[in-house]
């Protein structure tokens, strides 16, 4: 009887050590996932020869997490130049040098910064604030700020699938790099959006997220940011992620054209016309995990 309670008494004791170890073990895992978290992305393409082209994007993300809350800041830069070569013979046919000009020009250029705080209400429902700026000046856009205030649902949130909504109210202030006399430049707005994280194995995971912003000063100026990526994880700190972004806006911004007569000739005159609704952006980017 007495053998028998003291295995009772060891079983008891090995049972509570090792739930005291698993416990240690999982508030530890759950300290390694609190802190600051930083990520940066490099992507460039340089290309020379009988043409010229260099194509650098920086990005960078910071995130600090709390128990119940979550600061995020991040912002990029893409930016693109081409360089156009004339070349000129100079002298007879039988004699003669060549002399080369080269004009190097932006193609294209696209900042941003944003940042958000998010806060926890309970373990569905987080309220958050946050801000936009953006310039796109091949878009019409030199400077887009917008604050943005609301809440939203998470959905799913594990180590394999995560998926969440929210839904806020806005105001932007625009400026165009060529103005539209129709419109107004501050305006109230809407916003709709979803982020999706998919661990499709255990290097790649597929990321997705939808903004959608309606206009409600003008209600058919809707905008839409469609963004997909697949991270592929080379080491603990390296990754190749190739990214497609969807920028789509029903009312773009406008653009001067030369105005010419029915023969071609320039009339000296300039006219304003609508720049196209949908730009789109592949890269291939190295994330560095800091």
């Amino acid at each position: 009887m007495k053998r028998t309670i003291r295995a009772a008494i060891a079983i008891t004791l090995g049972a509570a050590v090792s739930l005291a170890a698993d416990a240690a073990t999982a508030q530890a895992q759950d300290e390694k996932e609190l802190g600051w978290f930083l990520t940066a992305e490099v992507t460039g393409v340089w290309v020379s020869g009988n043409s010229e082209s260099t194509t650098l994007g920086l990005a960078a993300t910071a995130r600090r997490v709390w128990d119940n809350s979550e600061l995020k800041i991040d912002g990029g830069a893409v930016r693109t130049e081409s360089g156009t070569t004339t070349r000129t013979a100079v002298g007879t046919i039988d004699d003669f040098v060549i002399e080369e000009e080269t004009t190097r020009r932006k193609t294209a250029e696209n900042y941003y910064l944003r940042g958000r705080f998010d806060y926890k209400l309970s373990e569905r429902f987080f309220a958050f604030a946050g801000a936009d700026w953006l310039r796109n000046t091949f878009a019409g856009i030199d400077s887009r700020l917008l604050f943005a205030a609301g809440a939203g649902n998470i959905w799913l949130d594990d180590d394999r699938l995560r998926f969440r909504t929210d839904y806020s109210i806005t105001y932007t202030f625009q400026e165009d790099v060529i103005e539209n006399p129709f419109i107004k430049t501050s305006f109230p707005g809407l916003r709709l959006s979803y982020n999706l994280r998919w661990n499709l194995t255990s290097s790649t995971d597929f990321e997705s997220t939808f903004t959608a912003d309606w206009n409600l000063d003008n209600t058919e100026d809707l905008r839409f940011d469609f963004t997909n990526s697949l991270p592929i994880a080379i080491s603990a700190k390296l990754a190749l992620k190739p990214s497609l972004q969807l920028l789509w806006r029903n009312e773009p911004s406008l653009t001067q054209v030369a105005l010419e007569d029915q023969s071609g000739i320039s009339t000296g005159n300039t006219v304003l016309v609508p720049l196209e609704k949908l730009d789109t952006f592949f890269t291939l980017a190295l994330v560095v995990k800091l």
